[in-house]
């Protein structure tokens, strides 16, 4: 079904009727979760004296969160006046609309001071991801890393449902005159997303 309000209808159906009405309960599972990813509609089917069948609704509900395609299983966990054929259970599927994110990469500032400054690299992603997004970062630029500046990480991780994460470029003072120098972060790759073009800071 669509996440954007896809309906599965559930149906029990007996072998023959009965003088009485018969209760099917039912059990939720699935890599979905209940209210955030899906309703429903009852936990159990009543199938009326004299009836064949009786449903209950499973429907999808929209987020703008990257989750991936997610199930939603229902199992047969009692009946009352009757008794399961086996095992029973029925499985839909939510059909994820949102799609990876892509990634922008931003610099707190332009310029820092070569006695100790620091400039923040910060990833941010279109719309959250149920997975980590990891950004592989490049450095270059005239500067020299270890001499001019020094970094906290080739990488940016960003968690689960969060939206952004950084590294720092910390610059080195030393006593030579070398004029500006520049520190140019590229993203090299993305794991669970993807670049929004061609991003550098």
């Amino acid at each position: 079904i669509a996440e954007d309000g896809g309906v599965a209808t559930v149906t029990a159906t007996l072998a023959h009727t009965h003088i009485r009405a018969v209760t099917v309960e039912l059990g939720f599972s699935g890599t979905a979760t209940l209210t955030e990813d899906y309703t429903r509609s009852d936990v159990q089917i009543v199938i009326p004296a004299g009836s064949l069948t009786g449903s209950v609704t499973v429907t999808a509900v929209q987020d703008t969160v990257y989750e991936g395609n997610e199930t939603v299983v229902v199992d047969i966990t009692g009946v009352t006046n009757g008794t399961e054929n086996g095992s029973q259970q029925a499985t839909t599927t939510i059909v994820d609309d949102d799609g990876p994110p892509t990634v922008t990469l931003t610099v707190d500032q332009a310029t820092i001071a070569e006695n100790g400054g620091v400039a923040m690299f910060r990833a941010t992603l279109s719309h959250a991801s149920t997975q980590p997004v990891t950004v592989d970062v490049a450095f270059t630029g005239t500067a020299t890393l270890t001499d001019d500046y020094t970094r906290s990480s080739t990488q940016i991780v960003i968690a689960p449902l969060a939206l952004s994460g950084s590294v720092t470029v910390t610059a080195v003072q030393d006593t030579v005159y070398e004029g500006n120098e520049t520190v140019t972060a590229h993203i090299r790759a993305v794991m669970n997303g993807t670049e929004n073009g061609v991003q550098q800071a």
